[in-house]
C-alpha cells in the first residue's frame, strides 16, 4: 500500500464522515487533498505523475458533474471525486465512481423503505417494487415513489460522501480492469 493509498482512504472516510453529520464535503478537504495528489504525483514520479494525476482529477470531477448540473448531487461529491482522481488516476476513480453509485443506489433504497415504512404504506411499496420487476420496469413506478400529500412532499437526503467511501473501500477490495 502506497502513501497515495493512504491517502484515499483517510480522505474518503474523513469526508463520508463529515457528509453523514453535516451534509457538506469541506472544500479544505478536497482542495488540499487534489493539490497533495498533483504535487505528490509530479515530486515522485515527474511530469508523466503530475499528468497522470491530472487526467484522473479531470475524469474525477467529469464523472459526476452531470448529476451535479442536474441538482443529484452537492458540488462537494464532485470535488471529492476529482481529489480521490488526482491522488489515484482515472481507472481508480472511474471504479470508485462505479461502486459509489452502486452504493448509493442501495443507500437510496433503503431511505426510500425507511419514508415508506415512516409513512406506514410498506404495503404499497412492496406491490410496487414487484409489478416493477415482473414488468421489467413498465407498471409499478407510480407505487414505488407515491408520495400521498404533493404539498407535503420532501427530499430524501442521500450522505452521497459515504457512498464514495463504500465506493473507494471496494475498489481496493474488488480489482476490476478498466482501461481508458
Amino acid at each position: 500500500m502506497t502513501f497515495f493509498d493512504v491517502l484515499v482512504i483517510v480522505l474518503a472516510s474523513t469526508a463520508g464522515f463529515i457528509d453523514v453529520k453535516t451534509r457538506k464535503i469541506p472544500n479544505w478537504l478536497t482542495f488540499t487533498a487534489a493539490a497533495a495528489g498533483l504535487v505528490g504525483s509530479l515530486f515522485v514520479y515527474g511530469w508523466a505523475g503530475a499528468l497522470f494525476s491530472v487526467k484522473g482529477m479531470l475524469a474525477g470531477i467529469c464523472v459526476f458533474l452531470v448529476p451535479f448540473i442536474l441538482g443529484g448531487m452537492g458540488g462537494g461529491d464532485v470535488k471529492l471525486m476529482g481529489a480521490i482522481g488526482a491522488l489515484k488516476g482515472v481507472n481508480f476513480t472511474l471504479q470508485t465512481a462505479l461502486f459509489g453509485a452502486l452504493w448509493g443506489g442501495i443507500m437510496a433504497l433503503f431511505a426510500i423503505f425507511y419514508k415508506k415504512k415512516k409513512e406506514g404504506n410498506l404495503k404499497s411499496l412492496a406491490a410496487g417494487l414487484k409489478l416493477f420487476l415482473f414488468t421489467r420496469g413498465r407498471v409499478g413506478k407510480e407505487s414505488i415513489f407515491e408520495v400521498d400529500n404533493p404539498d407535503k412532499q420532501e427530499r430524501i437526503y442521500i450522505p452521497y460522501g459515504l457512498a464514495i467511501f463504500l465506493g473507494v473501500i471496494t475498489s481496493y477490495l474488488v480489482h476490476l480492469d478498466i482501461r481508458i
